[in-house]
């Protein structure tokens, strides 16, 4: 099984698999080859293009299987759909039910890392991808052969411990995985080149066209050079950030700068702002209120002396007494009979010299839409609720977005902020079931300040099921599927 990506590097292992199978432990007619691309819905058309033009010809002339597959819907539990699988494949599909765009228009965000992860990758492609081989594999073993150049040893090395936990925690070998590219010692300037060779046309990067890493799937020159050729696209672009960055300020494409300031510093991209500026104005928008409470972190010594759960923790949990402390305070406790009992090593934390640090722990967001209509009437209503309830509109530092802040964050933690902000619509309204106890608790109001347009809606995330569909379009043969067990 070959994860198919649409680039250059995934693209030249196809090549070598066709030029020689039996050299790299395949079927000479290439019959025990699949060929698996998760479909994202965000692609670039030039990606679709070349794949469509110069490659599946190629695969279909040699009637090698091509599985492309997207998720569902939102929730895990609405499975992985097939949207095609076929040995005579004419194109990439372009989207899914459910694309990467989607979620994170509902989610009011921009693609991000989490703990050092992708989670747009793992949620619409390494989810996807795991969930197909599953059914179609249940307890057999397949080698998973990834697109990973030999400047790439450090992903191909996390890639292979990753695999090899898996595999020991199940007890058997789930899949081995394969990296023809570092086997062969082909950099990145080789594999283009051997691609360029063999299809005659150069091949570009396949990634998200808002992607936040396009600084490392392309230069910034090449990149905006592809946003000026797909001026709607890059306006989508910077509609996701502009409502991003809306309901939270630092949440633009590149972390400390936006994709809007970038595109600014160069005239070429006029037309692409001016684009956008358009979009912006005809697009539907929605005044929200958005809260949020930052809560306490755990310490180092709260997860050592209270394991992985702590039901309230605090930055002085469990820390080691400081000179200061044990001078301030007697080592020892009197009883009312007059004994005295050593105090344990710990201090309670009751005094604020003897705290450690603080650490910051989750942050906790609801989001409500108070209003809703055109751009013009969301920024004048913003500025009549201003005077309404006496506060000065603020306007963001980078985003330059102004919004009306009726609570202030405070120093520490816990801590909570609110404010309102007029953004496109398309946000989903959400906060965590637990979200308006912890706020009352923290601030002492009840509820969001403002009466939201409609009643929260929930959507339940059942992830960590077993049970995860696997829908096949009609007409297309049931190839073995997951077993009972």
């Amino acid at each position: 099984m070959l994860s198919y990506g649409l680039g250059a590097d995934s693209t030249a292992i196809l090549l070598m698999f066709l030029e020689d199978p039996v050299r790299y432990g395949l079927e000479p007619d290439l019959s025990d080859l699949i060929v698996l691309h998760a479909v994202t819905g965000n692609e670039w058309p030039t990606s679709l293009s070349y794949v469509d033009r110069l490659v599946l010809p190629l695969l279909a002339e040699r009637k090698v299987r091509v599985v492309q597959v997207a998720r569902m819907g939102r929730s895990d539990s609405d499975g992985v759909l097939v949207l095609e699988d076929s040995r005579s494949t004419r194109r990439i599909h372009q989207a899914g039910p459910w694309r990467l765009s989607d979620w994170l228009l509902t989610g009011g965000t921009v693609p991000q890392m989490a703990s050092g992860r992708r989670t747009c990758s793992i949620r619409f492609k390494g989810w996807v991808l795991d969930h197909w081989a599953v059914a179609e594999f249940g307890q057999a073993a397949f080698r998973r052969v990834i697109g990973y150049h030999a400047g790439e040893r450090s992903r191909m090395e996390k890639d292979t411990k990753i695999q090899d936990r898996l595999n020991e925690k199940a007890g058997r070998v789930i899949c081995e995985p394969s990296y023809p590219l570092v086997d062969a010692g082909m950099d990145r300037a080789a594999v283009e080149a051997y691609v360029l060779e063999r299809l005659g046309e150069p091949i570009q990067k396949s990634y998200c066209t808002f992607c936040p890493f396009s600084g490392v799937c392309a230069s910034r020159d090449r990149h905006e050079a592809r946003l000026r050729e797909h001026p709607d696209l890059a306006a989508e672009a910077l509609m996701m950030e502009y409502a991003s960055m809306a309901l939270n300020e630092p949440m633009s494409l590149y972390g400390t700068r936006s994709l809007y300031q970038q595109l600014a510093e160069d005239k070429r991209n006029d037309a692409v702002l001016t684009a956008f500026e358009e979009r912006l104005d005809a697009a539907p928008f929605s005044l929200y209120e958005v809260r949020r409470v930052y809560l306490p972190g755990r310490t180092k010594d709260c997860r050592h002396h209270h394991g992985t759960r702590c039901p309230r923790p605090r930055w002085w949990c469990r820390t080691e007494r400081t000179t200061a402390c044990r001078r301030a305070h007697s080592s020892f406790e009197t009883a009312a009979d007059g004994e005295q009992a050593e105090l344990p090593p710990q201090c309670a934390g009751l005094k604020d010299g003897c705290r450690g640090s603080q650490v910051k722990g989750a942050a906790w967001r609801s989001v409500r839409t108070v209003w809703e209509g055109s751009r013009l009437e969301a920024e004048f209503t913003l500025l009549d609720w201003s005077r309404e309830q006496g506060v000065r509109l603020r306007r963001g530092e980078n985003s330059r977005i102004n919004r009306l802040h009726y609570l202030e964050r405070g120093e520490g933690y816990p801590a909570a902020e609110a404010y309102l902000v007029a953004a496109p619509s398309g946000a989903d309204d959400k906060n965590r079931d637990s979200f308006e106890r912890k706020w009352t608790e923290i601030t002492g109001l009840m509820g969001p300040r403002w009466e939201p347009v409609r009643p929260l809606v929930h959507h339940p995330i059942r992830r960590g099921s077993r049970v995860v569909p696997v829908i096949r379009p009609s007409g297309v043969e049931h190839v073995p599927a997951l077993e009972p067990a």
